[in-house]
Parts: C-alpha cells; sequence; structure tokens
C-alpha cells in the first residue's frame, strides 16, 4: 500500500503546455497580421478565433498547473493510443489537402467520418450504424449553409465539380 512519502508527485501534461503556448504564439502572430486589414469584414472572423485559442490555450495550460494532485493520471484514458491520434490528424491533414480537388462537402464528409471512425470507441449497434452517418452528413450540410449562405464565406467547390 503506498504511503503519503511514497507517492510520486501528479505529472504534468508538458506536451499539452508546450502545445498550448506554440498555439498562443500563432493566434499572436494572426492577430498582428489583422491590423493591416481595413475592412472589419475580413478581421472579425481569425481576430475572434485568434482570441479563442488564446483564451482556450490560457486555461489548458492554468489547468494544467493547479489540478489537484493525482487528478489525470499518468496514463491517459482508456483505450488512447498513438496510432489513433494519428489516424486524427492524417484524416485532417488528407482532407485538407483534397479540399481544393473535390470542395469542402466531399471533403468535410470525409473528414467526419473518417474521425468519427477513428475515435469510436463503443461498440457499432444498428442504431449507431444508421444515426452517426445522418448525423455526419446534417453537421457537414449545417456548416455549409452556415458559412457558405449565411456568412457568405467562399467555400471551395473543386476542380472535380468546376
Amino acid at each position: 500500500m503506498p504511503t503519503e512519502s511514497s507517492r510520486q508527485p501528479p505529472r504534468r501534461d508538458v506536451g499539452g503546455m508546450v502545445t498550448a503556448a506554440v498555439f498562443i504564439l500563432i493566434a499572436v502572430i494572426a492577430l498582428w497580421d489583422t491590423t493591416n486589414m481595413v475592412d472589419a469584414d475580413s478581421y472579425v472572423f481569425p481576430r475572434a478565433i485568434a482570441i479563442s485559442m488564446i483564451v482556450f490555450s490560457l486555461l489548458l495550460i492554468v489547468w494544467n498547473l493547479v489540478r489537484p494532485s493525482g487528478a489525470d493520471g499518468e496514463a491517459g484514458p482508456p483505450g488512447a493510443s498513438t496510432p489513433r491520434r494519428l489516424a486524427l490528424v492524417a484524416a485532417m491533414l488528407l482532407s485538407a489537402f483534397l479540399m481544393p480537388v473535390v470542395g469542402f462537402l466531399v471533403s468535410g464528409l470525409f473528414a467526419f467520418l473518417a474521425i468519427m471512425l477513428t475515435a469510436m470507441f463503443d461498440p457499432w449497434t444498428r442504431f449507431r450504424l444508421v444515426v452517426y452517418p445522418l448525423v455526419a452528413v446534417a453537421v457537414v450540410l449545417g456548416f455549409y449553409f452556415l458559412f457558405g449562405e449565411l456568412l457568405l464565406v467562399p467555400l471551395p467547390v473543386g476542380s472535380v465539380f468546376d
């Protein structure tokens, strides 16, 4: 039975804090880059995203510094693995590279489905096989409508569909 003196201090997520600091730096550069934009329509969205990145990155750093002893332990969440993490990054990168070719809708749907399949820990049931893809299509179409129609952000159509 471990005693109070034999316990190791909680391990901090140093990699997460370093990544958060890098995101803060990227966000500050993005904020600085928007100072040359004269049209409010051009700089509002990038500034909102950059400020959000700074706030959430700072929250992550503060949480890692002040969380109670023993919180989160040494191991990651059950079922977490490096191949899954790499597959998530690969799906996002592949989607980004596909976007100019196949457009926002196809690329977004691919990314959503690939990430959903990679991140799925629970067993697949008939309900999930039907509902999850429908939700994926609804979310991607919702974002397409929000950005393309309401916010009038030009979204890539894709060279295949030109």
